[in-house]
C-alpha cells in the first residue's frame, strides 16, 4: 500500500500505466512480470506458474494486464492480500478460481468492508475516501478457496506451503517453495520504505512476528511485490527491513518525552519523512500507521494516554 505515489484520480492512474513485460524466467516454469518502470502502489510485480494448474501469484491494479499474459492459460488466482495492488485485476479473469485467506475474503468482496478495513470513517477519512475510492476502480472478486496455514498448494511440481503472516493485512500469505528455497513474499515486500501497517485492520506486533517466522524460513530467492526478484543477503535484507520498525518507533517514543496530540505527532512525519500530493492522503496514512505504534507502545506499558495527549512514561 501507499509508500510512493498515490494516484488521486483515474487520469493520474492512466498517465502513470507503463507497458507489461515479462522480465524474467525466475525457474522451473515462474515468470516475474513488471508493470513497467513504476512498482510502487497502485502497481506491483506479479507472478506467473506455469506448471499443471496455470497460476498467477496476485494481479495488480492494470487494465493491460491480460494483454501482457500474451494468451498464457490461467487455472487459478492466488491473492496474497486484499490490497488493489495485489487484487485489482480479478474481475478481468471471471472464469478463474481465486483463492485467498479468509480474513481477507470480506473486503474482496464488498467496498464497504473494504472501506471499514481501512479505517476511513473511524479516523476521519470520509473524504478522502470519496476522493481515492475511484482510482482503485473497486470490483467485487469471487472467491472459490481459503488459504490455510500450513497447507501445501500442489500446482504439479511445484507445491506452494501457505504461511499466514498478518500485520500489513489480517490476513496476509505469502508462499513458500521449500524445495527450491523461493518464497513469494506479497507486501512483506522488503521496500526502503520499510513495513507498511496503516490500515485499521493492521497490527505492528503481528508485522514483526510475520518478518521473524520468514526470517526463520531461511528463504534463498525473495519474490517481492515491489522489488522484485532478491537473491543477495536474504536473512540480512529482511532484519533490516523488520528494523525500520523499532527505527520508526525510536523517532515516535523521542517525541513522546512532551506530551503530543496525534494531530501534533502526524505533523512531524515520523512515517512517512514527507507528504507528497495529495497531502492529504499522506497525512491520513500516516495517522493510522502512528496509532496502530501507539497501540503496541500502550500495550508495552511505554507509553500512556489521557484522551488528550499520548507521553512516555
Amino acid at each position: 500500500m501507499p509508500r510512493g505515489k498515490i494516484p488521486a484520480n483515474q487520469d493520474k492512474l492512466k498517465e502513470a500505466e507503463g507497458e507489461l513485460e515479462v522480465i524474467e524466467h525466475i525457474t522451473d516454469g515462474i515468470y516475474l512480470i513488471s508493470p513497467g518502470k513504476n512498482t510502487i502502489f497502485p502497481y506491483s510485480f506479479f507472478f506467473y506458474i506455469d506448471d499443471e494448474i496455470k497460476t498467477l501469484i496476485d494481479t495488480p491494479l492494470i487494465p493491460q494486464l491480460l494483454q501482457s499474459l500474451e494468451g498464457k492459460k490461467v487455472d487459478r488466482i492466488i491473492n496474497t492480500h486484499f490490497h488493489r495492488d495485489h487484487c485489482g485485476s480479478n474481475y478481468l479473469f471471471p472464469e478463474v478460481e481465486v483463492y485467498v485467506h479468509e480474513a481477507d475474503s470480506p473486503a474482496m468482496q464488498s467496498v464497504e468492508t473494504f472501506s471499514l478495513y481501512y479505517g476511513f470513517d473511524k479516523h476521519g477519512g470520509s473524504e478522502i475516501a470519496r476522493k481515492l475510492l475511484p482510482s482503485f476502480n473497486y470490483q467485487p472478486s469471487r472467491i472459490d478457496g481459503k488459504l490455510v496455514p500450513g497447507e501445501k498448494v500442489k500446482l504439479g511440481k511445484i507445491e506452494l506451503e501457505v504461511i499466514h503472516t498478518p500485520g500489513h493485512t489480517p490476513g496476509h500469505c505469502v508462499l513458500f517453495w521449500e524445495e527450491k528455497g523461493l518464497l513469494f513474499a506479497g507486501d512483506i515486500d522488503l521496500t526502503s520504505f520499510g513495513p507498511w501497517y496503516g490500515n485499521e485492520v493492521s497490527d505492528v506486533d503481528q508485522t514483526i512476528q510475520s518478518i521473524e517466522k520468514i526470517i526463520a524460513l531461511k528463504p534463498e530467492t525473495i519474490l517481492s511485490g515491489h522489488r522484485g526478484l532478491i537473491k543477495k543477503d536474504t536473512a540480512k535484507e529482511l532484519k533490516k527491513y523488520r528494523d525500520k520498525v523499532y527505527a520508526k518507533e525510536e523517532k515516535l517514543l523521542k517525541a513522546l518525552k512532551t506530551p503530543q496530540t496525534i494531530e501534533e505527532l502526524v505533523n512531524l512525519k515520523i512515517v512517512y519523512g514527507r507528504f507528497r500530493p495529495p497531502e492529504e492522503l499522506y497525512a491520513f496514512f500516516e495517522k493510522v500507521s502512528l496509532l496502530k505504534h501507539l497501540e503496541r507502545l500502550m500495550r508495552l506499558g511505554i507509553v500512556e494516554y489521557d484522551g488528550r495527549y499520548y507521553y512516555k512514561k
